[in-house]
């Protein structure tokens, strides 16, 4: 199953030095010494949804290697380990459905009422990525980097540039940035016919090969030292996809006019109508970025704002703060709050109707709904002779709306029920 993680960092030196100062533990003497040459920053995360839902134990790492002259490589690793049930698209109803499982070798049932969640959501993600950076002149820097990842059904290869310039005394830095990313999609059982109807065990009409898509990314901005305790960061960023970019393994309900039961599916199945969703092959989107560091005498906090929009139809903003407050010398407490609102694509359905001619585009994913989505959490950090180590807990909750009212039989239902999730995150970091 791919994993959906489009967090790119193409940022410059001087806003993370400056940040890092705003968000660091008073430093001591710890300043007086030399960097270390190796710096290694690791985390282990565990992830899991309510509901018997998508679980994910993680392990990250990023390791810098520092050379003279401003030199450095950057290696990040990282490994996802993810089961539990995922949402099919299918909406429930008032008997049992039966589904055939994405291999084509099998089906499984959903008693009467309950959401349809295919359980054989397993997958497991290795990516890799090395970063080069160093100085051009006095003023400029640039970064070169290469990354990949792969799942069973997925692999992703990419590259990335970024080049940063400092204006005014450096209290200002320019920054630009691109990224260019190919990917290859080879679902379990072979990638479905957009709109093809579900079929029973061993019956391959309805799938077909692999296929890809391309991701090209652009990101300008700038970072400017307002003050001795105050940064604000503004970015805009510029992203385009072209290829499959469907999700293979969502479906829609064909529900009967008049009664919203499922209708039936092809002859010779005990199936109900379940289609293949479909999406477009391409996606523009833009957004606008903007952040504010704030270092008080002992503690120091941070505001965010992103407003992304797309050509499918979704807008949202996404609004986030935290406050780090040092305890002593040696630890501290930072709480962060996170908010997220979206409108539905344009595209979005909860059902289709047998009495409707398709539309060109529709899916079911409540991704793709109008949403909002809370994170609440907490992170304890605390230095010792051997390194750094903290604790991070979360807390997400994510409502959604359906598209479509519930009618007939779906009446009383929750056609896309709300998810809650907690995080645990446990990190160590040290230097050699």
């Amino acid at each position: 199953m791919q994993l959906k993680n489009n967090v790119r960092s193409i940022g410059n030196a001087l806003a993370s030095a400056t940040c890092g100062l705003l968000g660091a533990l008073p430093a001591g003497r710890v300043l007086a010494e030399e960097a270390p040459k190796w710096q290694v920053d690791s985390a282990l995360l565990y992830y899991s949804e309510d509901d018997d839902r998508v679980r994910d134990i993680s392990l990250k790492a990023a390791i810098r290697r520092a050379f003279d002259e401003d030199r450095s490589l950057d290696i990040g690793l990282s490994v996802d380990t993810l089961t539990g049930a995922s949402p099919s698209g299918a909406v429930p109803t008032d008997a049992v459905q039966t589904f055939t499982r994405p291999s084509g070798n099998g089906s499984y049932q959903i008693a009467p009422g309950e959401l349809p969640l295919d359980d054989t959501f397993k997958d497991t993600r290795v990516a890799l990525s090395a970063t080069w950076s160093q100085p051009l002149g006095e003023r400029s820097r640039i970064a070169l980097g290469v990354n990949g990842s792969n799942e069973y059904d997925y692999l992703h290869l990419g590259a990335d540039v970024r080049l940063e310039r400092d204006f005014n005394q450096r209290n200002t830095t320019l920054f630009i940035g691109a990224a260019y990313g190919n990917e290859s999609i080879d679902p379990v059982g072979g990638t479905p016919v957009p709109f093809a109807p579900m079929r029973g065990t061993d019956d391959p009409a309805s799938k077909r090969g692999t296929d890809s898509k391309t991701v090209v990314d652009g990101l300008i901005g700038l970072t400017q030292i307002l003050s001795r305790r105050a940064l604000l960061s503004l970015s805009y960023s510029y992203s385009l996809s072209d290829g499959y970019l469907t999700d293979p393994y969502k479906v829609l309900s064909v529900l009967d006019p008049g009664t919203g039961r499922t209708i039936a599916g092809p002859s010779g199945s005990d199936l109900g109508l379940y289609l293949y969703e479909r999406r477009p092959d391409s996606r523009t989107k833009q957004s606008l970025y903007t952040e504010w560091r704030y270092a008080l005498d002992r503690d120091s906090a941070r505001v965010g704002y992103r407003l992304m929009d797309d050509d499918w139809g979704v807008t949202s903003s996404t609004l986030e703060a935290a406050y780090r407050w040092n305890r002593s010398p040696y630890d501290y407490l930072e709480p962060r709050v996170r908010y997220y609102t979206q409108s539905a694509a344009d595209f979005y359905r909860t059902y289709l109707l047998d009495s409707q001619p398709l539309p060109q585009y529709a899916s079911a994913d409540y991704r793709l709904a109008d949403l909002d989505a809370l994170t609440v959490g907490l992170k304890y950090g605390r230095r010792a002779a051997f390194g750094e180590y903290s604790l991070r807990l979360e807390y997400y909750r994510q409502t959604a709306d359906a598209h479509e009212p519930g009618f007939g039989v779906l009446t009383g239902y929750e056609l896309v029920p709300p998810l809650t999730a907690i995080m645990v995150q446990f990190g160590y970091k040290f230097g050699f």
